[in-house]
């Protein structure tokens, strides 16, 4: 029989640091953020961990001590925060106590829900803590989103996660994703998002920041994960606001000229449409947890394989739990008012089309539509055969079941579905799962059916599970 573990209340945390005598430092909590010192105040004990508690809400003192960041709630604020309370507290404490405590610093920056402002609070949190006296500090930081009705049950979840946060990165900084794994103890699913972690330090030297993204998806902090072409973890609404997005969804095992041959023709019209003049567009491909699932076997190795071929190529990446496109535009439209383009082949714009699609909604393909072709948002198809005839198509002569019919002819008149130019000369020779087995089969002809940096890529670090071809063996043993 499985055996039960007690999961440890926010008070209980609190009074296992407060208590153990090895913990000491700052809380610095501006905006909404005032209420992880309270949890260690009321445990009791507190003189054995806190040497200040700050919270310095007005923008004019908080810019007097920490400088003038760009803005108050923000990734720059929070480090200004760090930076500037832990030399503090090495300056003033160093000498007198170094020796015997593990210094730390906790900081917040947030906005919460009030009576100006409705909605999703948001912010910025981190911790910069030694792991022994005198040792060198990591940091982690995250970026969350408060999802609570009132102002009162935001600012309780942000205190009981700030706590859940310094207590995992006292006690499971060797193993990074059992932070992950205890950063929602206590915390009712719904109420917060995680929506970006990174870690950073000579503690965490052997930690993938790209790993932890999708380890974040795959516990359900966050629908969402997204990283730069050089692994660096970015939150959504920073990257995305004000600006117009293009998205591709694939497997990228690995990622072909023709998937750069439906972006490029995508990207072309995207740009054209008069919604985006003057607008930055940021162009994404995105690989789904299903497609990660999918292949079990494949297991974190695939996935780096797959984003290293992207980051070859200098694209953004997206990792989503989010498998229907009207989840994924709701998402998109949320943390931009710029337009959004799907770029999508026939085969799957069938599929969107299909009334079985959508039977996770009571209104079905009518609220499904409704809820993917939000203002601003539409499908680039790229011409493919259809699924029933076999034909040759466009996004405009696709059969599709007569029930829906009038829904896709009015998508059609209302601009709703572009289609990409084409002719069937235009379509790859072989499918993605081909190329993978000739890869892994050490078969030729399969580098023509790749970006040449990516076929490079893949040879020189035997991704996939590459097998060199006969003829390249015999050439590098000689």
């Amino acid at each position: 029989m499985k055996k039960i573990t007690h999961i440890l209340t926010p008070d209980e945390k609190a009074k296992e640091i407060n208590f153990s005598g090895k913990y000491y430092g700052t809380f610095a909590e501006i905006g909404a953020g005032q209420e992880v010192a309270r949890w260690f105040f009321q445990a009791g004990g507190a003189a054995g961990t806190v040497a200040k508690s700050i919270s310095a809400y007005d923008m004019t003192f908080s810019n007097a001590i920490y400088g003038t960041a760009h803005r108050f709630v923000s990734r720059e604020r929070l480090r200004e925060m760090l930076d500037h309370e832990y030399s503090l507290l090495i300056e003033r404490l160093g000498q007198e106590r170094g020796d015997r405590s593990r210094f730390f610093v906790f900081a917040n920056t947030v906005s919460a829900r009030s009576h100006k402002v409705a909605g999703d609070g948001k912010g910025w949190m981190g911790i910069r803590f030694q792991t022994k006296p005198n040792g060198t500090p990591g940091n982690i930081v995250l970026h969350v989103r408060l999802k609570d009705d009132t102002n009162a049950e935001q600012m309780e979840v942000l205190g009981i996660l700030g706590v859940n946060l310094i207590h995992a990165a006292f006690r499971h900084w060797r193993k990074p994703e059992a932070i992950l794994h205890h950063l929602m103890d206590g915390v009712r699913p719904g109420r917060v998002e995680v929506d970006m972690v990174d870690f950073r330090g000579p503690i965490f030297a052997e930690v993938d920041n790209r790993l932890m993204s999708l380890k974040m998806v795959h516990l359900q902090l966050t629908p969402v994960a997204l990283f730069s072409a050089s692994g660096a973890n970015l939150e959504a609404e920073d990257c995305f606001y004000g600006k117009s997005i293009l998205l591709l969804r694939g497997h990228y095992r690995p990622i072909t000229n023709f998937h750069l041959t439906m972006m490029n023709k995508a990207s072309a019209m995207f740009r054209k449409d008069p919604a985006n003049a003057g607008k930055e567009i940021v162009e994404v491909n995105e690989i789904t947890m299903r497609n990660l699932v999918r292949h079990r076997k494949a297991g974190a190795e695939d996935f780096l394989d797959r984003v290293d071929c992207l980051g070859a190529l200098k694209k953004t990446v997206l990792v989503t739990g989010i498998f229907r496109f009207h989840r994924l535009a709701h998402y998109l439209t949320q943390r931009t008012k710029g337009s959004v383009g799907f770029v999508i082949g026939v085969p799957l714009l069938s599929k969107i089309l299909d009334l079985n699609f959508y039977s996770d909604l009571s209104g079905g393909i009518l609220e499904g539509m409704g809820r993917l072709f939000l203002p601003g948002v539409k499908l680039f198809v790229h011409p493919g055969y259809d699924s029933v005839t076999g034909a040759y198509v466009t996004g405009h002569t696709l059969s599709v079941p007569k029930a829906c019919r009038d829904i896709y002819q009015f998508l059609l008149q209302q601009g709703k579905i572009v289609d990409l130019a084409g002719t069937e000369k235009d379509l790859p020779v072989c499918s993605s799962s081909e190329i993978l087995r000739n890869i892994r089969g050490g078969r030729s002809g399969w580098e023509v059916n790749v970006p040449a940096g990516v076929a490079a890529l893949i040879r020189r670090r035997r991704l996939f599970g590459y097998r060199a071809q006969k003829g390249d063996r015999a050439r590098k043993s000689a």
